[in-house]
């Protein structure tokens, strides 16, 4: 009887699926993270809360937003979100301090965006 040895196949296939999509979702997490680190702290803060270095130099009405509060102006859904990632501020009305990420491709981007759409608190 086969039965034990398909048994064993059919788990571990599960098994294997299952490992690989959990690698790749910390793997996408953590691009984004490292990503943000390099590109977006400097303003936003390492939390995302508007408080980078450069945050204190900036005019009033050009002060980065606070990602962890989640209300932002345009970017209302993940599409919005990577456009003004790639494009920039200016590019939707938003600050013209916030610099365009063109050179980010789309995969780059998604795991960018999913990085900031997590700092939202709950």
């Amino acid at each position: 009887m086969k039965l034990p040895s398909q048994i064993f196949l059919i788990t571990f296939t599960c098994f294997t699926l299952i490992t690989t999509f959990t690698e790749v979702e910390a793997s996408d997490a953590k691009a984004g993270g490292d990503l943000f680190a390099q590109r977006c702290a400097m303003c936003h803060g390492e939390k995302g809360k508007g408080d980078g270095p450069l945050a204190a130099t900036m005019p009033a009405d050009q002060k980065p937003r606070d990602l962890s509060k989640g209300d932002y102006k345009y970017a209302t859904d993940k599409t919005k979100l990577i456009e003004v990632i790639s494009k920039g501020g200016a590019s939707v009305g938003l600050s013209v301090l916030m610099p365009a990420q063109s050179d980010l491709n789309q995969t780059q981007l998604e795991a960018l965006a999913d990085f900031v759409s997590s700092l939202k608190a709950n």
